[in-house]
């Protein structure tokens, strides 16, 4: 993990071992889908809590694969699409629905144990527990997010469609949440 006075971003062998931690914890199909949003579709913690089930399944019971975010669960308060159509994310929230508590009047995506909606800051501190339980103390609520974003710039996406992604006003911000690390940085100068 690279950390640089912000939250780490997980490399693929981190997110995989967070993975096997999630698959074999308290809460398991939940939490992975919480931890799923923010780094495979970029989500920030405070917009994971916000969402609705009726924002992932349609009408007919289907998972959808863009979600529109409402202004009033999003930074910044302007709506904007979130991307859920990877396969790993896809599978994590049919998981997820499949055993969701079915709690009269909560409409909440994610339910806590006491059967209630999450707010956004007892999301972050379940999955900064999380993390810290996985063995990755210098990682928060927000690296997903920032993992998200490195992985999509180094996957060849240019940073324009990045910015779109993050739902950033200013392409400077979203150049703040890229990670690089010596490796990477080897790998760049061979290629050249």
């Amino acid at each position: 993990m690279s950390n640089q006075g912000k939250a780490a971003t997980l490399d693929q062998a981190q997110h995989k071992t967070m993975l096997e931690y999630l698959s074999s914890s308290r809460h398991s199909k939940r939490n992975t889908a919480i931890y799923l949003l923010t780094y495979r579709a970029g989500l920030r913690i405070g917009t994971v809590a916000g969402l609705r089930l009726d924002d992932v399944i349609d009408s007919s019971g289907k998972l959808n694969q863009v979600v529109n975010l409402h202004s009033s669960i999003v930074k910044g308060g302007k709506n904007y699409a979130a991307y859920i159509n990877h396969p790993e994310l896809q599978k994590a929230i049919e998981d997820y629905v499949a055993i969701r508590p079915n709690r009269k009047g909560v409409d909440a995506l994610f339910v806590s144990q006491k059967g209630f909606g999450f707010t956004p800051n007892g999301l972050s501190h379940l999955m900064l527990k999380v993390y810290g339980s996985a063995g990755f103390d210098s990682a928060s609520s927000h690296s997903g997010r920032r993992s998200f974003a490195t992985n999509v710039l180094r996957s060849g996406v240019d940073i324009v469609a990045l910015k779109t992604l993050m739902n950033h006003s200013n392409i400077a911000t979203t150049a703040e949440y890229v990670s690089h690390n010596d490796e990477y940085l080897k790998k760049v100068v061979l290629g050249a």
